[in-house]
């Protein structure tokens, strides 16, 4: 017989059923009274569906008994066969070869992804946390052996306080490396020393990416890149790039000639496609480094104008027909020194457009085009769509756009007052029409349930105006005809998102 389907929880309730009958919540009854739950992951949940599967099993049989008020109750009793499953489960379980895992270990292998004081003080508040917990089994060891309690019971209380000091001890010690101080105890190794640097090869990591990381978290430290010969670091405070230098291995030291040679060196590192890396937070400015005046966005833009690669274009940029949605708002996007060409580019984002699309409208070559959107993605400026709003935004632009063509017929040539009267009674809102086509100035960062109301609000204005201005009959009619010419993918998004029901409101 396999034991491989047996949990802990089945073994746990194969356990106690082995004792007597008991019915669901009589079994997590003793598993509060008994205290299992302050030392193994159970809910009442978690009883009744490992009682469900190992009835199914012919583990436990199931009976029905009748209880006060009539009420009948499931009463659980083990099989033979289930008698047979828990001894073989246990001795399995008693001799495991199950690897360890301790979940803790994922936070100390992101650690060094936060700044370093933010990071002591996180660790610091789990040590104390630890510590709370051993001074709280010690006690209910104390009063557990005191009351002449079970020495199962005993043994457990005593296992877990022994790992908590065990824990507390090597957190300390984590603590301590990070912080870059010695041992407590020279005889003790510890953990490996560096346990803050964020290191690599670029090969592996995007250049702005990693900046970005340092930015974003605030971060003080400096990261040094080389491709071997040549060394240059880029020191930060909070975030905020402080200052550059730039040597040659070969060479001595030697003040640059000019702050702008390590900016054209910094810049030059973002096309580089190897070269290993280092953020140390406990490292400051270089002897012979150069201050800096520029924002870290600044300076992604700056560098990222240098690349004229592809395969480096291609991180970011992955094809022609990419569409980008607008990431930053109006104020941050003012702080920005972006070009004309990218101020353009950036304006016809809309979540709607593909990369090639928008390089046609503007005249410039996929290769242009590609290597500004590079360079806006890697600031924050733009990011890629959401699929969804990707087909949201384009049934509401066909819908919107498609019923304005359809008034043509009945208006004067060059007649645009419908137009004018609908932006006029939805200028609340961030949408409006021009000769005919939609603009589209949404926060990017609404939820998709908030964009589809605003989209609604905006159609039923437009549906409202077309029957005032051409009559009822004609407007019901435009709109219906404009649904029938969606290609059937969107006609299926108009039915997700209740396009196709805006006349019944």
């Amino acid at each position: 017989m396999t034991t491989l389907s047996t949990t802990k929880i089945d073994l746990l309730l194969l356990g106690l059923l082995l004792d007597r009958p008991m019915h669901g919540y009589e079994l997590y009854q003793q598993i509060q009274a008994e205290g299992i739950d302050a030392w193994f992951n159970v809910s009442m949940a978690g009883v009744y569906y490992s009682l469900g599967k190992l009835r199914d099993q012919g583990w436990v049989a199931e009976s029905r008994q009748r209880g006060g008020r009539s009420v009948r109750k499931s009463i659980y009793r083990l099989t033979e066969e289930g008698r047979r499953a828990f001894f073989a489960a246990m001795e399995e379980q008693a001799a495991s070869q199950e690897r360890v895992y301790l979940d803790y270990d994922l936070v100390i292998y992101l650690v060094n992804r936060l700044p370093l004081q933010r990071a002591i003080s996180l660790l610091q508040q789990r040590q104390e946390f630890l510590a709370a917990e051993a001074q709280r089994l010690q006690a209910a060891l104390a009063a557990e052996r005191e009351k002449g309690g079970s020495p199962l019971k005993l043994a457990i209380l005593d296992h877990q306080r022994r790992f908590l000091e065990m824990e507390q001890d090597w957190l300390a010690d984590v603590i301590r490396d990070a912080r870059g101080e010695p041992a407590s105890d020279s005889s003790s190794r510890g953990t490996q020393r560096g346990l803050m640097l964020l290191s690599g090869d670029l090969r592996h990591y995007h250049l702005p990416d990693l900046i970005r990381l340092i930015t974003s978290g605030k971060h003080s430290g400096t990261l040094t890149l080389t491709d071997g010969q040549v060394v240059r670091t880029l020191s930060f405070e909070k975030g905020r790039p402080v200052c550059a230098s730039c040597l040659r291995r070969d060479e001595p030291p030697t003040p640059p000639p000019t702050p702008e040679q390590v900016l054209e060196g910094l810049c030059d590192l973002f096309r580089w496609q190897e070269g290993e890396f280092t953020f140390d937070q406990t490292m400051g400015c270089e002897e012979w480094c150069i201050p800096l005046r520029l924002s870290a966005e600044d300076l992604l833009l700056m560098g990222c104008r240098w690349v004229d690669n592809w395969t480096i274009i291609q991180r970011l940029v992955p094809s022609s027909d990419t569409i980008f949605e607008p990431a930053m708002t109006a104020e941050d996007l003012a702080q920005l020194a972006l070009s004309p060409t990218e101020r353009q580019v950036l304006e016809a984002v809309d979540g709607v457009q593909e990369v090639s699309t928008i390089a046609r409208s503007l005249g410039l070559t996929l290769f242009e085009a590609s290597r500004v959107f590079y360079c806006l993605a890697a600031v924050g400026a733009v990011r890629t769509a959401d699929l969804d709003k990707i087909r949201l935004r384009r049934v509401f632009r066909e819908i919107a756009e498609l019923v304005c063509d359809s008034t043509m017929a009945w208006r004067a040539p060059g007649d645009r007052s419908c137009e004018e009267m609908v932006n006029e009674r939805t200028k609340h809102l961030p949408l409006r029409l021009h000769q005919g086509r939609i603009e589209d100035q949404a926060d990017p960062h609404l939820k998709t349930d908030k964009l589809v109301e605003l989209y609604h609000e905006f159609l039923l204005a437009q549906l409202e105006v077309v029957g005032e201005t051409f009559g009822r009959d004609k407007a019901r009619e435009s709109f219906t005809r404009t649904l029938q010419h969606l290609v059937p993918e969107l006609q299926t998004v108009a039915k997700r998102y209740g396009f196709d029901k805006l006349l019944t409101k």
